[in-house]
């Protein structure tokens, strides 16, 4: 029987939304859980218990271990999970967390991405397909990171020169939000914090953009989320 994989939540309005539905299609078992204010491991199982690891997005800082414990916390699952080879997934905040974790240098607030725009593919990968490819995604980012030794990046935009990357088969990390789907968006857009990110050119535009992108990004969202089950059955 296949592990569960622990999902890590930061905010209740940053859920797993489509990767929690292609998980549980490909009969990946799965849980969620939310350690932002934890100050020990203890909290969490074993290891040898997880098929895998996914960690959301949220609004504090990758490094911010002063104000939220947990993320601390996190830091050093996603160090042991790298050693232990357990399948491994960030999305925005928890890009930042494993590139931060494995030694990657954080650059806080100096890029404005938000809303519907256009990564460019700059390595051949079996998700985002060859080199040169460009790819519609949702951006909701201020931070940006570079990436860890070790791993590839794969796509890039102006602002952020790594919004996603590899380490070998079992790392994968996205800075953009391919687990969105329209129920989510209309959730973050009541949300003040999310909705005061955006300027009023995008707020006026977002919904559009996001429906006419939307198909190709639940494609690109099956292939990685699935992909990651995948992985995560591999494991047991």
């Amino acid at each position: 029987m296949t592990r569960p994989t622990l999902i890590l939540q930061h905010v209740p309005y940053e859920r797993p939304a489509l990767l929690g539905d292609i998980l549980s299609e490909n009969d990946v078992p799965w849980r969620l859980d939310n350690i932002v204010s934890a100050i020990s491991s203890a909290v969490l199982p074993p290891l040898e218990e997880l098929g895998g690891i996914a960690i959301l997005g949220g609004p504090m800082g990758a490094l911010d271990f002063d104000i939220h414990a947990g993320l601390a916390v996190e830091a050093d699952l996603v160090r042991r999970a790298v050693d232990a080879g357990v399948p491994l997934l960030g999305i925005c905040l928890g890009h930042q967390i494993i590139a931060t974790a494995l030694g990657a240098t954080l650059h806080s607030g100096v890029a404005a991405e938000f809303g519907i725009g256009t990564i460019e593919v700059v390595a051949d990968d079996p998700v985002y397909g060859p080199r040169g490819t460009l790819q519609p995604v949702l951006n909701w980012h201020g931070d940006v990171v570079e990436a860890p030794a070790g791993a590839t990046i794969l796509a890039s935009t102006p602002q952020t020169p790594n919004q996603s990357f590899r380490i070998g088969d079992a790392v994968f990390t996205t800075q953009f939000h391919l687990e969105t789907d329209r129920r989510m968006l209309n959730e973050w857009l009541a949300v003040p914090e999310m909705e005061s990110d955006l300027s009023p050119d995008i707020r006026s535009r977002i919904e559009a953009d996001f429906d006419a992108a939307e198909p190709h990004m639940r494609a690109l969202a099956d292939t990685a989320f699935g992909a990651f089950a995948r992985s995560v059955q591999a494991r047991g």
